[in-house]
């Protein structure tokens, strides 16, 4: 197993949980499992790229952290700018779905679901 494997298995097993979460409606729980998914994933691209990952949650920070690793600022920034609002959201219910009584709709986590989606084929091309 390399090291990183393991930011790969986490990412993997929060989307099982949020498929879960979604097909129970539980939209708050959905959420901050979508954000973890994005989370693991992008750090782990990074731990690929450059033997670690930045120990922070921002999704934003992430992103801009792998164009500069994989020298492809524009193409990221592009496809972040595509995502914004999705990628609001995931960052918002990393704090507010644990500590505050915020909901999401079904709106919300199905554009988070696609962005989480296209953000690991995204991935898969870096």
């Amino acid at each position: 197993m390399a090291k990183a494997d393991f930011l790969k298995e986490k990412a993997e097993a929060f989307f099982e949980d949020a498929k879960y979460d979604i097909s129970r409606k539980k939209w708050f729980l959905a959420a901050f499992h979508l954000e973890q998914v994005c989370q693991f994933y992008l750090k782990y691209y990074l731990f690929l790229k450059i033997a670690d990952f930045p120990k922070t949650h921002s999704l934003r920070d992430l992103l801009a952290d792998l164009g500069k690793a994989y020298n492809k600022k524009g193409e990221v920034k592009k496809f972040g700018e595509k995502y914004a609002q999705a990628i609001a959201d995931l960052e918002e219910a990393y704090i507010t779905s644990c500590y505050l009584p915020v909901e999401f709709s079904r709106y919300q986590i199905k554009s988070m679901e696609e962005f989480t989606k296209n953000l690991i084929k995204f991935l898969q091309k870096v």
